[in-house]
């Protein structure tokens, strides 16, 4: 048994995407029984190992942060922090595998998250930012995290490299028992490749459109004959044009790691990551001449309203230490510990009014530079023991996180722009900064949880925690520092009935909160808003099969949201409510060795349901950015039957529902988007083909307050991989 493990005791797009996903996904439930797999089947207990058909090497058990094969992860640590079967989890949990994003050619998070349910895109075209959308509330940094630790807080740290991950788990819905200050709509815990001692020789060399050009490594293994040392050294090189004038995708990479297991009962992990990106924020395009009518004519897609010497670099260095160490075969002391350092200097003109010719933009130009240092720790108690009929894992542990953010910016206007004829040419940089502040946080959070089996057939999860947050703010010139402390306490509490035949129902109920800055028109400091989910779901792991099927439905509300203040709208009152009512469908088969599939369905009814009285006009909208409907599906398929077994054809389709814009309340079409990939293996080589926006669609992804983005046209990637 795992020390992790609970001790056991003895014709519409959307329509026509579930129809196809929920059939293949049934009938590879029906077949894949006689297929042999190394995997815990149903709801078996973790006391029994199933036997392994072992081809060639020895097969690796799967844990919540180490590589799955293929697309079906069968654990996960994000919704308990212990190692749990993902059908004994009584809340949404998706987990996209590092197969996944190599198959399907993802070169971002948002890429990699496009075929899981609940998860939306925001701010397409803000290439500085992975923007998501999680249940119909936008996430910021606070709700990413990197191996269940905190990330930096300041708004322009950049977009997390896919490359450099084992696994990406969602975990939808109010999640701040374990992770504390959160936006409700869930978390994402980006898990980093970790050291192995497998032996693991791989570069890739990736050419494709837009200029890119790519250079990757993937290195680990034993360095010691006994395998209680190992390494992980992962580097990645990239030059790259996008379809937007004057925007580069460029960025270094290396994450170097090292794993000491001293003894049995002890391990330590090191991880460090270096990133340096140089790109520039895609602001879009004016509604008029994209969304709406304009008599000068259609903007093309890729205009850039700022200047041809524009730049964005940001650089980030952080080093982690993950402990582990068994007091006993029930208890086992954990602590992680993360130094992060960001740095980002930017220099950009951006969009202001649209002049009344409707080809005139009114522009101003920024220098910035921001410096975040933070220190993020978390530290846990675990421990298994039984109480009669009862079977407990529990929980008890604190993390705290402490972050310096520097701003410093230097504003002007220049000169306008004519969208359809540009002459750049502006000179918009000041030198010296005019506008900036020094922001210190901490916050701390103790929690407790217990996981409870009963009768190998229930099986429960609950929680609470406490957080206190402390801000510190000052001027960037003069060091004059104002505090405010807030205080949230936050539970949750979840139920999961493992029938027979690998069906698993479940109901849960989960709290958020997360911190608001600055203060009303009388000086009062706000407080935190609070999510409140209820949920219910089931999962189906049919015994023996490499099947997971998964739906839910919820309820999702959002309180103490800011609205304008009815006697001066400079100000902001907490009135405010959003709702969120959903549905969800996933499904995730390997129904053979050669086919493989994924699909899901979305539909999410969020909406402001209370407001001030000086934005009562609000109450009824949907959220902005928020389809209704979504739909996706991803196939491959091995040609082993066709004497082609190095050959592997895959496809997809993502139904995004019409939403509508920020802002100024214009409805966006709704819009389907086709992907395919091909990939050869031949001895130590591998070639792949992507193609993404298969059909080369024209479409727009979101639209905001003044700005419309497109979506990206067709891209082609193609990569050579030589392993060994």
């Amino acid at each position: 048994m795992k020390n992790n493990d609970i001790p056991s005791r003895p014709n519409h797009p959307c329509r026509s995407v579930l129809s196809l996903s929920l059939h293949a996904a049934l009938m590879g439930a029906a077949c894949s029984g006689s297929w042999a797999y190394a995997q815990q089947g149903g709801h078996a207990t973790d006391e029994k190992t199933l036997t392994t058909v072992t081809v060639s090497g020895s097969a690796i058990a799967e844990t919540a942060t180490g590589k799955v094969d293929g697309y079906v992860a069968q654990r996960s640590g994000s919704a308990t922090k212990t190692d749990t079967p993902l059908i004994e989890t009584p809340q949404s949990v998706s987990v996209v595998t590092a197969d996944q994003i190599e198959a399907q050619g993802s070169t971002s998070l948002r890429e990699a998250l496009g075929f899981t349910p609940g998860v939306g895109i925001q701010g397409n075209g803000y290439r500085d930012a992975d923007n998501i959308v999680l249940r119909g509330f936008s996430i910021d940094n606070s709700s990413i995290r990197r191996d269940g630790m905190r990330s930096p807080s300041n708004t322009f740290t950049g977009r997390q490299e896919p490359f450099g991950l084992e696994r990406i788990d969602v975990l939808r819905g109010a999640a701040s028992l374990l992770y504390g200050a959160a936006e409700p709509g869930g978390i994402v815990n980006l898990v980093t490749k970790r050291p192995t001692t497998e032996s693991l020789h791989e570069i890739s060399v990736e050419g494709g459109s837009y200029q890119r050009k790519q250079v990757t490594g993937d290195f680990g293994g034993a360095l010691s004959d006994d395998g209680s040392l190992a390494y992980r050294f992962t580097a990645l090189k990239r030059n790259s044009d996008t379809f937007i004038d004057f925007v580069p995708d460029n960025r270094w990479y290396v994450a170097p790691a090292l794993t000491w297991k001293p003894s049995a009962t002890t391990s330590i992990t090191l991880l460090a990551q270096y990133q340096k990106s140089r790109y520039n924020r895609q602001w879009g395009v004016a509604p008029e001449g994209s969304l709406l009518y304009n008599p000068n004519g259609k903007l093309p897609a890729g205009r850039y309203i700022g200047e041809p010497t524009d730049k964005k670099e940001d650089t980030h260095k952080n080093i982690a230490a993950l402990i582990s160490h068994k007091l006993d075969e029930q208890t086992s002391l954990n602590f992680s510990v993360r130094h992060s350092d960001a740095l980002m200097h930017w220099n950009y003109a951006g969009r202001n009014s649209l002049q009344d010719d409707l080809r005139t933009l009114n522009r101003f130009a920024v220098n910035r530079m921001e410096h975040v240092k933070a220190w993020t720790t978390d530290a846990y108690l675990q421990s298994a023991f039984v109480t009669g009929a009862l079977a407990h894992t529990v929980v008890v542990g604190i993390n705290a996180s402490d972050a310096d953010n520097r701003r410093l910016s230097a504003y002007q206007l220049i000169a306008p722009l004519d969208l359809f004829t540009p002459v750049y040419g502006a000179k918009p940089y000041g030198d010296d900064g005019n506008d900036g502040y020094r922001r210190k946080e901490r916050l701390t959070g103790f929690y407790v949880q217990d996981q409870i089996k009963a009768d190998q057939r229930w099986v429960a999860v609950v929680g609470a925690r406490h957080d206190d947050v402390k801000y510190r703010n000052s001027d960037y010139f003069v060091t004059d520092w104002s505090e405010e402390k807030n205080s949230a306490t936050t539970g949750s509490a979840g139920l999961v009935y493992l029938a027979d035949g690998g069906v698993a129902p479940y109901l849960s109920y989960s709290q958020s909160f997360q911190p608001q800055g600055d203060s009303d028109r009388l000086g009062k400091r706000f407080k935190p808003t609070k999510g409140t989910q209820y949920e219910a779901g089931v999962r189906y792991q049919p015994p023996g099969s490499h099947t997971l099927l998964s739906a839910a439905v919820y309820q999702l509300t959002q309180s103490n949201v800011l609205s304008p203040d009815p006697v001066d709208n400079d100000y902001s009152v907490q009135l405010g409510e959003v709702r969120a009512r959903g549905v969800e469908f996933e499904a995730r088969t390997n129904i053979s060795r050669d086919l493989r599939l994924i699909s899901s369905y979305t539909y999410t009814d969020a909406k402001i349901t209370k407001a001030s009285a000086a934005d009562q006009a609000s109450v009824g909208l949907r959220q902005p950015n928020t389809p209704r409907s979504m739909a996706s599906a991803w196939a491959d398929y091995q040609l082993s039957v066709f004497g082609l077994p190095g050959l592997r054809l895959g496809g997809g389709v993502r139904y995004i529902g019409s939403t509508l814009s920020s802002g100024d309340n214009y409805r966006v079409s709704a819009y389907t988007v086709a992907d395919a990939g091909l990939n050869y293996q031949r001895g130590h080589w591998k070639y792949a083909l992507n193609v993404k926006n298969l059909a080369d669609r024209s479409y727009l992804a979101e639209c905001g307050s003044g700005y419309c983005n497109y979506g990206d046209p067709r891209q082609v990637l193609v990569t050579a991989t030589y392993r060994w």
